[in-house]
This record gives structure tokens, sequence and C-alpha cells, in this order.
């Protein structure tokens, strides 16, 4: 690599930049030829991709550095994200390489790597491909041992297909549920209506052909982003709305009401259902989840193990302890006997079956778990400095806090529990920021944690920052 360009790194799961400024072809070819020389000549990578205008670019870059190491590719096209671990899985591969931002803006595009299971790389493991990239280690095989490419079609149908093996379809047809699903303009299209078609859902579908440039919504779908998703809802009485991100590898979830449900009842929900009948479950998820888990948890008889913020914590953390089930606060499900990614349209699925046995609405069901009040905010710092006080800060804010908590978490930033309370403050694994985090049962406590929370931050912010700039160390 040029000595003078700046190094990519690999964030929470996959590296991510925006097209031909952070992430060009040249960079994603010697991220394919890297994973090539990872694996081994003679190894087969399947290669997907979201929609993205950069995304069959950065596709073919990849698979051309992959098939220069001497990696067979099977090129399965325009796939979401768990599809393409359950294709790694089904084709029996060593490997897989999807070309996604997920929710990011239009502009970004990543390079998520997978291990012949269906997992996403670890963080262990993307750190020996940085380092192939900083030493600039490429081996390029002989001409006679370059791999071969292979285009692979039906891998949106078979997926489909094993998520309806897995649930109680007819029991779910007999509702004849009224859906309406919202795909962003993502990999979804070609998926999520085959799915709700075939539970017998009377469908209605927004925004459900690929768009590159996401023209009609941002692909992150936060409910500022659904209110046409929202008001459809209502203006047509359906039962649910269903949104996507870029590469469905999460979902939003609508009530009846036009009324969005945060994600980590959504996952509570699906937990509880889960292990009803599996006594001594556990369910694996981050620092950043409600403390609803916990609630469901005592109801079924499960334990909870927390993670860092990002999806292959929660495999790698599943794997070591034989947990059934895992996700994030956003609805990044993982079952562990179906693929090891978090999954958009088989969550769908379950709420419907879920729905449908208990013969409640999600309202009614949502509202039958503890409520709590929640915040999420930034705290911005100069891009410079971060990545030099980041840490420090966090061991500032712990310092900072009121010491009366009843318990510390201290796996990724520091997470006070007061009860049932809580307040996380954690740098951002992608901006030069600190997300601070807060959830009470009361909007009263709430305000107090959100304050104690920022302003233990933006002291510490502050205090480093001025020491930088003074020529002082931290």
């Amino acid at each position: 690599m040029d000595a003078e360009a700046p190094q990519p790194s690999f964030g929470t799961f996959g590296l991510r930049g925006v097209a031909n400024v952070d992430l060009t072809p040249q960079l994603a070819l010697k991220i394919g030829l890297c994973m090539a020389n990872y694996l081994g000549p003679g190894k087969t990578v399947v290669v997907g991709r979201d929609p993205r205008t950069s995304s069959a670019m950065l596709s073919m870059a990849v698979s051309s550095g992959l098939l220069s190491g001497g990696c067979n590719v099977k090129d399965v096209g325009l796939v979401t994200t768990p599809a393409l671990s359950f294709a790694v899985k089904t084709l029996k591969a060593d490997g897989g390489v999807m070309i996604t931002a997920s929710h990011n803006p239009p502009e970004w595009n990543g390079i998520k790597l997978w291990n012949g299971d269906g997992s996403g790389f670890s963080r262990t493991q993307d750190r020996v491909i940085e380092d192939m990239l900083r030493r600039g280690e490429f081996r390029h095989v002989d001409w006679s041992h370059i791999g071969r490419l292979e285009r692979v079609e039906g891998i949106p149908d078979m997926y489909v297909e094993g998520i309806l093996s897995r649930v109680d379809v007819d029991t779910i047809r007999r509702r004849g549920y009224r859906v309406v699903l919202d795909c962003g303009g993502g990999s979804a299209c070609y998926s999520s209506p085959k799915l709700l078609r075939k539970l017998g859902c009377d469908l209605k579908v927004i925004n459900c052909r690929p768009d590159g440039f996401f023209k009609q919504r941002l692909p992150e779908p936060r409910p500022e982003n659904l209110s046409r998703l929202m008001e459809t809802v209502r203006s047509i009485g359906a039962d649910l709305g269903v949104a996507h991100d870029g590469d469905a590898d999460r979902a939003a979830f609508i009530d009846e009401k036009g009324r969005y449900v945060q994600g980590d009842r959504i996952l509570a929900l699906i937990c509880l259902n889960y292990l009803r009948n599996r006594p001594k479950g556990l369910i694996v998820t981050t620092v950043i989840t409600s403390s609803v888990i916990y609630d469901v948890a005592e109801m079924v008889g499960a334990r909870v193990i927390l993670t860092p913020v990002g999806e292959p914590y929660v495999v790698e953390k599943m794997k070591e302890t034989g947990a059934e089930i895992g996700g994030e606060e956003n609805v990044g499900l993982i079952v562990r006997d179906w693929v090891w990614s978090r999954e958009g349209a088989y969550a769908v699925a379950l709420v419907l079956e879920l729905m449908a046995k208990e013969g409640r609405s999600l309202s009614e069901l949502s509202e039958s778990l503890p409520r709590y009040e929640q915040a999420k905010l930034n705290v911005r710092c100069d891009r410079e400095v971060f990545p030099l006080i980041k840490h420090r800060v966090i061991e500032l804010v712990k310092e900072m806090l009121p010491k009366d908590y009843d318990r510390l978490v201290t796996i990724d930033g520091v997470k006070a529990y007061y009860g049932r309370n809580w307040v996380l403050v954690r740098p951002s694994g992608t901006e030069p920021l600190f997300r601070v985090f807060a959830e009470a049962e009361d909007k009263t406590t709430l305000e107090e944690l959100k304050r104690l929370g920022v302003k233990a931050t933006e002291d510490a912010v502050k205090e480093l920052t001025d020491k930088i700039k003074g020529g002082s160390n931290v």
C-alpha cells in the first residue's frame, strides 16, 4: 500500500467507509487477496452484495483478489446479509464476503468477512487481515492455479424456504395478517415479500425495489425514517408494519396502532417465546440492551450474558457458552441452530408466529412486558484528539459517576446499574464521539441519569482535550 495512505482498520464488524474515497476498488482487491492468503489456495468463498451503487464494483474487486490468490468464488449476487451466511453453510464454502454498509448512508459501503460456519470474522481475525494489509503481504498464485468464478442463482428462495421450515406456517396462515412491508430499497426486496406471502399475509409493500441511492428513505429503520410506514399501517388498518435496513440483518416493527416498538422489546418477546420450554437457557446480548431482557430471563429461568457492542462478540460468546439465542438492542436476532448472523426476516416470522399462537396483537404483547424510559445521546470530540483520549475518558467517567451503583460493567465503556436503572458511556467505533445511553423505570430518574452521563463525559473530554492541546500527556 502507499506509505502515505491512511491505513484501513476494521470496526465493530468489517471495514466501512465512503465508496471511492475510503473504500476503493484497489483496497477491496487487496482485502480479497489477503483473505485468499489467509484461507489458502483452493478454498471456496461465497461473495454477496447489497444494492448500493458501489456494491457491484467492490464485489468484482474483492472477487478478483480472491481469484488471484487462488480461491474459487461463488457469486450469489444481491442477497441479504443473513442469506449470505446461509449460503456459506448451504454451499459448504470455506468463507464468505458480504459487500454492504448495512444501515449507513448510500455513499458508504463496507466489506464483511465470514468463516465457513457462516459466522463473521472475529476481531482477532480482522486484525490478522489488517496486519497483512499494513505489511503489504500479498501472494499471487501461478497462472495455472487462479481460482474459478461461478454464478449461483436462487439463494434468496432457498433462504426463504429455510425460514419457513422453522415456524408454524399453518397457524400463521390461518390468521391472515395484514402486513405493510418497507424494504427501504435494500437487499430484502428479493426475499422478505416472498416470505410474507408464503406465510399467508395480506401484504402491502413500499420501497420494495432495489435502490442504491435509497431515495425513498435512509437505510436505517429508525422511527424518524418510518413515518410513511407508520401512516400506512394506520390508514389501512394493518396488523403489523415491518421495515428493514439496507442488508436486512435486522427489522424494525410497527404495531397495529402505527407505533414504533423498541427493538430490545422485540428481542425480549422472541427470547421469551423461544426459551419458554428450554429451562436454564442462556441469552447473550450487548451492554446497550434494555433491562427488559433481564425481566424476560427471570420469567423463563434463563441467564443473561453481556458482551461488547458488535455482532462478532455476541456470536463468539454464544459459541463459547452454548447459548441458544442472542442479539442486539436493534433486533439483531441470532439463533444458534439457524445461521450465525443477525436476522431480519426470521425475526419477522417469529413475531408473526408469536402473535398467532398467543392470539394477541403486537401492542398487547409489548405492553405485557415491564416498560422503561430510554435515551441515547452523543458527546462529540475533536477528530484528531479522539483516538488519543477515548480510553482515558472512560476511566475518568467511571471515577465521576455516583458510587452507589449495584453493579459496574466495563467490558465496553462503563455501565453503572442502579437497580434496573442504568447509564452507559462508550466510545463510538465509527465516529469521533462518545455515546451516552440511559434507561430508567420513570422519566424523572431517566433525566437525572442523562444529566450525570452527559456531564461526566463532557467534563472528561474537555479536561483531556485541553491537556493534549497544551502539550501534556494523558
